[in-house]
């Protein structure tokens, strides 16, 4: 019999096989669907966690577009409050000279507020609009009241033009704490304001004279007019270089001021021009006095984009002009629009567009009228060494203010443009009607220049544009010179002007009978022509350099006759050209600089005919014995007026070119705008024979 053990360790049969490979087949298959399932809710989860992530991201998209859709909307719509408080002061001051204007077209006598009082709260409510009239309206017809009660203009004008589309204009947002005004009534808030600029510029100065120099720098000004604070500001000295212009060589120097807290729309790099080789700096010790200085402000309208609403293009040239001949210096202050700024600016335009002044529309802007400073002006008078200046300007608050600094101004010199135009008349006008600008009153006296609002205005524009120029042109059309009963053409003053301006220098023009040459003629003495000077001449005239002397100069210097059978019409004598040798530093003789060293060196009564080259680039014409008296030549009247100025007896003269007509000569209609352009003395040979037939004597050959 088998036992246990033996049943236990006997082999399996095929039976119990098949039974453990199905236990084993099905386990297995069971961990497969596991391992399905895991799989699939992974797979699920993904999906779960993906679909909402796009559903995140769309609807943030959404929000997006809507706040981009809500911003732009706020952008388009005119706010029902003001983005700023108006500032007060200017439109306080401009209230006593508008007051309310009542609205045309209302039933009711009710007034509405043009302008009125203006504290420094804020307040909300419709913008009035300002129509062509002037009247104002509101779509409320009611002005927002204040906290206290009172009620305050609009602190964004809409200006109605008419049509269906009104333009607009807007106050940029100013400096919130700029301007220190007198709020409330309070003067002491305007020191307040103050007080955290002066504290650096105060450190240094300390009120008293702080300077080895001597020059005395205040520390705070309150101007009434505008009521701005104006205060010292300490000027950095950054370099210099030389600065070639169409008008002259002139040096220009660079500085740098701090910010300035008080007015955010003003630079702080001033700069300073003066003409090369006419110095206006004291030394150690030694302070310069009267020196003419012009501060001209910023106006990138006309002085770039040659705008025809103001003078300031005008005044800068003439000022160039000036210190080129005379010396001095410009102090060039980055303020434009009379410190508001270059935005700020074009919206005060936009409001001019309207029919404002300039005034009004600053104040309407809710700026002061002139909000300008000078205070680094001290300061860069200072470095230069400068102790008292002659101020070109027309403006007395500009003199009140320097004054108030503590600048020594002696007296001013004026800065008037020869006539209005159809697009600075109103401008000029509220200068001297508003700002109280001096030495105007010329501009407005003859009832023609005028210039009326409206229709009337435009086509007065046209007509000026039309007409010639200047309308000069509009006298008697004269083509030549012609003397009076008296003997004189200009008058006798004008020779004793010219004689006073060759004795100092300078060049004059000289035009001859209309029944001769009919030209005029740059001259001036030979022995006092500077390079600048003959740049000058050869600019404006057709560029043939003669030099006119007598006899006796002529044969010492060995100068033959260019020909020997002379067949001009005129006579004129020229003799061999001639340059100046090598040895005096001469090049190519043809330059500038080449040629006033050769006619100074024509002047020297130490040259001699060893000093010069033949041919040459300088022409030299022998005079007539007995001068203008005996041939009324240019070249006679060159030797004369240098004799009768007491200087060396030999003088440069060129024919001057047309500017208008640039292939024929000029002739007396432009030469008058031409001399009084360029500030010359115009007279003519004329004028000059008659004062020396009545001298009774020969002074000139």
């Amino acid at each position: 019999m088998m036992t246990m053990d033996s049943l236990s360790s006997s082999p399996t049969t095929p039976t119990s096989q098949s039974s453990s490979r199905r236990r084993t087949t099905h386990t297995a298959s069971n961990g497969e669907q596991t391992n399905l399932q895991q799989q699939q809710q992974q797979k699920n989860q993904r999906e779960c966690v993906r679909g909402s992530i796009v559903a995140h991201y769309h609807l943030l998209s959404v929000l997006a577009l809507s706040l981009v859709v809500l911003c732009t909307s706020e952008a388009l719509v005119p706010s029902s409050t003001p983005f700023l408080p108006p500032r007060g002061g200017e439109t306080a001051a401009a209230a006593s000279k508008f007051g309310t204007r009542t609205t045309a077209s209302s039933s009711s006598s009710q007034k509405k507020l043009f302008l009125d009082d203006v504290s420094g709260e804020e307040y909300s409510g419709e913008y009035n609009s300002v129509g062509n009239n002037g009247s104002s309206s509101s779509s409320s017809n009611a002005v927002p009241p204040l906290k206290n009660g009172s009620k305050v203009p609009p602190n964004k004008v809409r200006l109605a033009n008419g049509s269906s589309a009104p333009s607009t204009a807007s106050r940029m947002p100013p400096f919130r704490n700029g301007f220190a005004k007198k709020i409330l009534g309070e003067p002491q808030a305007a020191a307040a304001a103050a007080a955290a600029v002066m504290e650096k510029t105060t450190s240094k100065n300390n009120n008293k004279k702080n300077n080895k120099n001597g020059v005395v720098i205040k520390s705070s000004v309150v101007n009434e007019d505008s009521d701005f604070v104006d205060h010292p500001i300490p000027a950095e000295f950054v370099a210099e270089t030389n600065l070639p212009t169409d008008v002259g060589q002139f040096r220009l120097r660079a500085y740098r001021t701090d910010p300035d807290p008080l007015n955010e729309f003003t630079g702080r790099e001033p700069s300073v021009i003066y003409a090369m080789g006419k110095s206006p700096f004291g030394t150690d010790g030694k302070l310069k006095e009267g020196v003419p200085i012009r501060i001209h402000d910023q106006c990138l309208t006309s002085e770039v984009f040659r705008s025809q609403r103001c003078d300031c293009s005008q005044q800068l040239k003439m000022a160039l002009q000036y210190i080129a001949e005379h010396g001095g210096a410009i102090i060039y202050l980055q303020q434009e629009g009379r410190g508001i700024g270059l935005a700020n600016k074009v919206a005060a335009y936009a409001l001019q567009d309207k029919g404002m002044d300039t005034v009004d529309a600053n104040i309407h802007l809710g700026f002061a009228e002139d909000c300008r400073h000078y205070g680094a002006v001290p300061s860069i008078l200072n470095d230069m060494k400068i102790g008292s200046i002659r101020l070109m300007t027309n403006n007395p608050r500009k003199v009140a203010r320097l004054r108030d600094l503590g600048v020594k101004v002696e007296n001013t010199l004026p800065m008037v443009v020869a006539k209005t135009n159809p697009y600075n008349h109103r401008y000029l006008e509220a200068k001297h009607d508003r700002m109280n600008h001096t030495n105007l009153e010329p501009l407005f006296r003859d009832p023609d220049t005028s210039v009326k609002e409206g229709k009337e205005m435009a086509a007065n524009a046209v007509h000026m544009s039309l007409t010639l120029t200047n309308g000069e042109e509009t006298e008697v059309e004269e083509a030549g010179v012609q003397a009076h009963d008296d003997g004189y053409c200009f008058g006798r003053q004008s020779v004793v002007d010219a004689i006073a301006a060759i004795k100092e220098g300078k060049m004059v023009v000289v035009v001859d009978d209309m029944d001769r040459e009919n030209e005029g003629d740059l001259i001036m003495a030979a022995d006092a022509c500077t390079p600048e000077d003959m740049a000058f001449i050869i600019r404006y005239s057709s560029g043939v350099i003669c030099i006119a002397m007598d006899d006796e100069r002529m044969n010492k210097l060995k100068l033959p006759p260019m020909v020997q059978s002379n067949e001009d019409p005129k006579g004129t004598a020229f003799t061999v050209s001639v340059d100046a040798t090598k040895e005096h530093g001469i090049t190519t003789g043809i330059s500038a600089t080449d040629r006033a060293k050769t006619v100074n060196l024509l002047a020297d009564p130490s040259a001699t005919a060893s000093d010069f080259a033949r041919p040459g680039h300088i022409f030299p014409l022998r005079a007539r014995e007995g001068g203008v008296l005996t041939r009324d030549g240019h070249t006679e009247a060159a030797v004369d007026l240098s004799a009768l100025a007491g200087r060396d007896r030999s003088g440069i003269l060129c024919e001057i070119v047309s500017e208008e007509k640039p292939t024929e000569m000029m002739r007396l209609p432009e030469l008058k705008r031409f001399s009084k352009q360029h500030g010359l003395v115009l007279t003519s040979i004329v004028d000059i024979a008659q004062y020396r037939r009545e001298l009774g004597e020969h002074v000139g050959i």
